[in-house]
């Protein structure tokens, strides 16, 4: 009767941990994007996906100027990614409010920071950050806790968590979802409290 019981917990704590592993990647998406005064498209992937979004909220009218963070310590091929990013902003978004906010910092917390100092105090109360699916819980509340004056919403590019219905079965996606977790984590149990 011992066994039976056992067994019969273990297979429902397998369960439950399945269950929980295949909402893990959802989990992390919020994409609550609303009219907001200055829109921060983040910088971090190595493709454009997060500036194209932030593009298409600005053209839909969701905002009415748009800051896109690129590295300035960064160096390629003999160029900052800022530069590189300054030439491409002036090619792609021609008649738009569109500017590259130069950043050092490699974290989300540094790159708002940097963001935040690109516009004119008291220019904007609401923002709207846009980032990568995965990323889009953690830094809405790193902002959230960071700077609490302003009125902070988020736009998900979609990196195959909102358009993969089995997103576990891609090896990036996974992996992205894993390192996220982490990082949430050690945001909101020792970074926040810090």
């Amino acid at each position: 009767m011992r066994f039976l019981f056992k067994a019969g917990l273990a297979i429902c704590v397998i369960a439950l941990l399945l269950l929980g592993l295949r909402y893990a990647g959802p989990a992390l998406v919020i994409n609550t994007p609303q009219r907001s005064d200055i829109i921060i498209v983040l910088a971090g992937d190595t493709d454009d996906l997060r500036y194209w979004k932030g593009i298409e909220l600005l053209r839909a009218g969701y905002a009415s100027g748009m800051l896109l963070d690129a590295r300035a310590d960064a160096i390629a091929y003999g160029r900052t990614q800022a530069q590189m990013a300054t030439e491409f902003v002036s090619r792609s978004a021609e008649g738009l409010a569109v500017r590259v906010c130069p950043t050092t910092g490699d974290s989300t917390r540094l790159e708002l920071q940097a963001a935040i100092t690109c516009f004119q105090p008291g220019s904007a109360r609401t923002l709207m950050i846009v980032t990568s699916d995965f990323h889009t819980r953690r830094a809405l509340s790193i902002a959230r806790k960071v700077y609490p004056r302003y009125t902070w919403t988020v736009a998900a590019a979609d990196n195959g968590l909102l358009s993969v219905p089995r997103w576990w079965t891609e090896r990036t996606i996974v992996k992205n979802v894993l390192l996220e977790w982490q990082k949430l984590l050690w945001w909101e149990l020792v970074e926040r409290h810090l």
